[in-house]
């Protein structure tokens, strides 16, 4: 039998019981489900945790819903304690199914979000398949919980990292975020940006989203975090990628029930209950909250590093330089993750920190590399400083939240494309090694 027979049994669907007049509550939760592929099944098992808490009078969680199939209409969910209560019978969504891959279901969604759920505080949970800043991955999808596998000597579910999780895609032609199989279309980096601009500067007057979360696989990277940080204030995602089940969302909205949470605090909870769910079911997991308000600093020091490492570069003597980076971004020394071209950036940057006595060049080599290492350190303490929550597992005791992108061969030609790689030298930097 189908797995999503499960994902519409688990959705209870009734008439609509309240007032057009809502009063303004501390947060409103929009979770952006694009379930029309093998996650179904997940969707549903995730709506069920939400039900188990419900709306509270400090929260609103509501959902705007794509089911498997091109049969499967758009819904709108209004979700409480044991309910989900679909409230778009009357208007035009629910007379089709929309394409969640383009921006404008996105800001369309999120419209009807502060126009009947009006807060103080606004959350964008964006719920699929993830692949962090690459986008040029085609075709249907298919999981990423098929690379876990059950260890009986552990009782653990381990991550096979002997396949690249890019190459794993390929081969099963998966990609997103918030891909869906009936239209083939997905949210690149473009249409994203696009959308959170739009929501921003016209939903919102100006004003940031207070979080953008990712229950999705490996979006938790500086490029990612550089296309949300002019409309977006925290952003929450994983460096490695997620099993099927996703967040907990019972326990992540659970505080509401008698309490609101202000956006920091609901980000640092959503990651330890994340950590606490997990720790016990594998050791390849991760997750981390960033303010985004602090990512620009960090961005700017990580710009200085490439350009000294590429005057390192343009002055060095037998390869020295060469060698040095390489080895920094080792799989053997530095946090890869199951998508091999993702490093963490911290460790990254540590590795280069304690190897400069390595590093031989022609002229005044001194100045370069005491330059070097001052912007080294401010980089690491601003990137520790923008991480205001994160969690790892025991594979990954060196993930410090923030991934970025390096091949060890040739570029993808997505990656050139993108506001970080046009802002900054790291591009540059990356050519020089490939």
């Amino acid at each position: 039998m189908e797995k999503k027979y499960l994902f519409f049994l688990l959705v209870l669907i009734t008439q609509p019981t309240y007032s057009l007049v809502r009063q303004k509550k501390h947060m409103t939760v929009l979770t952006y489900i694009a379930g029309d592929n093998d996650l179904a099944y997940f969707a549903g098992r995730n709506l069920d945790d939400m039900k188990k808490v419900g709306s509270t009078k400090h929260l609103n969680i509501i959902v705007q819903l794509d089911g498997q199939g091109s049969h499967e209409k758009t819904k709108r969910l209004y979700i409480e304690k044991n309910k989900a209560i679909q409230v778009n019978y009357s208007d035009s969504s629910s007379q089709q199914k929309l394409d969640f891959g383009n921006p404008l279901t996105l800001i369309d969604a999120f419209e009807w979000a502060v126009k009947e759920y009006p807060a103080d505080h606004y959350g964008l949970i964006l719920w699929n398949h993830g692949i962090g800043i690459l986008d040029n991955i085609g075709g249907r999808t298919s999981s990423a919980s098929e690379l876990f596998a059950f260890n009986p000597d552990t009782n653990m579910l381990e991550l096979n990292r002997s396949i690249g999780f890019i190459d794993y895609l390929k081969e099963e032609q998966l990609r997103g975020v918030c891909f869906g199989d009936t239209y083939g279309t997905y949210l690149t980096n473009q249409k994203l940006k696009y959308a959170l601009k739009q929501i921003s500067s016209k939903l919102l007057n100006g004003k940031k989203i207070d979080i953008v979360g990712f229950d999705a696989c490996l979006m938790s990277m500086i490029e990612v975090g550089n296309i949300l940080r002019p409309h977006t204030n925290y952003m929450v995602g994983s460096q490695e990628i997620e099993l099927g089940t996703g967040w907990p969302y019972h326990k992540i909205f659970e505080p509401f029930k008698t309490k609101p949470l202000p956006p920091e605090e609901f980000c640092k909870h959503i990651v330890t209950v994340y950590n606490n769910n997990y720790k016990f079911i594998t050791y390849d997991y991760t997750l981390s909250a960033i303010d985004l308000n602090q990512l620009k600093p960090l961005e700017r020091s990580l710009d200085k590093v490439s350009i000294l490492l590429l005057e390192a570069l343009k002055n060095q003597k037998n390869n020295t330089v060469s060698r040095l980076i390489r080895a920094s971004k080792s799989r053997r020394l530095c946090t890869h993750f199951s998508e091999p071209t993702y490093i963490d950036l911290h460790h990254f940057l540590s590795n280069i920190s304690d190897t400069l006595d390595f590093m031989s060049l022609k002229n005044d080599s001194k100045t370069l590399k005491e330059a070097l290492s001052k912007e080294l350190f401010t980089a690491r303490k601003l990137l520790l400083n923008s991480v205001v929550a994160n969690c790892y597992g025991k594979n990954l005791p060196e993930a410090k939240g923030v991934s970025i992108y390096f091949p060890s061969r040739t570029i993808e030609p997505s990656y050139a494309i993108t506001p970080f790689a046009k802002q900054y030298n790291w591009l540059h930097l990356l050519q020089r090694m490939t």
